[in-house]
Formats: C-alpha cells, structure tokens, sequence
C-alpha cells in the first residue's frame, strides 16, 4: 500500500485524513500509486491510522529545488542515528521517486523529544503540534538494516 501526506493550507476534500498542524493542515492518503496533490509526498503507511492520538512532529520539507540524494552520507547517517537513543513514536522519510530525499517525519508524544530527531541537521524543520486522527505509531527499525526499496520510503519494510 502507499501512503501520502502533505502540509497544506486547507484540507483537500480527497484526503483520507488531516488533522491541523500549526496553523495549516497535515493531511494523509492512504492509497494510489501516483501523488494525489503536487505537494504530497510518499510516507511509511503505518504512520496514517485514524484512530492515532495528537502528536508532536519535527516535519522535515526540503524544497524539490534542494533535495539532496538518498544516498548522501548526511541522509544515511541520519538514518544511522534513527536507530539509537530515545525511540519516537513513530518515524520516516518522505519520497518522491527513487533516488531524492524528500524529507522526513519524526513523530513524539511530547515537544522536549523533538530535540532526538537525527534529520533536523538535513533542513530546517517545522516544529507541529498535530492534532488526532492522523498519526499513529510505527516500531523503529531494528539495525543494522538501512536499505530501501522500490523507493519506498525508509522505514517501511512493505509488510504492511
């Protein structure tokens, strides 16, 4: 299954899922093979779950302009330290084909855990409080395993 999710303005009317972020919405797709909306990006399925609680986010969104690759040492230390520390309630990367990274997603139950966040050093992130029914927990990865496929966003094993 894919999944999407974008930060917009309003919440489109084919979302299967929003919740309001810091004065915008953060809304959610939970099917199709192509972008519902120019700004979604693709996201680990598990994160969307209508039934998740509000949640804290560091939202990573670096413009399509400055995407760096996938396999940027920056990227997959990021990942490296995504795996140690503190786990998050939930956490991964954002798409949008094969070989860019497009952000990511890092999901706490509290603002002081924001800090953990390991890709915060690839772009200035957006600091969201999200309220319910969009988010809602994935396990960490367990290392050392940083592979993609397909390229699906990290962590998603597509088991889901």
């Amino acid at each position: 299954m894919n999944a999407w999710l974008a930060l917009l303005g309003e919440r489109p009317r084919d979302a299967d899922l929003a919740a309001f972020a810091g004065g915008r919405v953060l809304a959610g797709w939970r099917s199709g093979r192509e972008a519902p909306h120019p700004e979604a990006r693709r996201v680990d399925p598990r994160l969307l779950d209508p039934d998740g609680a509000g949640a804290w986010v560091s939202l990573v969104w670096p413009d399509r302009a400055v995407m760096p690759l996938f396999d940027d040492g920056a990227v997959l230390q990021a990942r490296r330290a995504a795996q140690h520390g503190v786990a998050p309630r939930a956490v991964s990367t954002l798409v949008v084909d094969s070989t860019h990274f497009a952000g990511s997603i890092w999901v706490v139950d509290h603002p002081g855990a924001l800090d953990d966040d390991p890709f915060r050093r690839l772009g200035t992130p957006l600091v969201l409080e999200v309220g319910a029914g969009l988010l809602g927990s994935a396990p960490r990865p367990y290392g050392p395993a940083l592979e993609r496929y397909s390229g699906a966003p990290w962590p998603w094993d597509g088991a889901s």
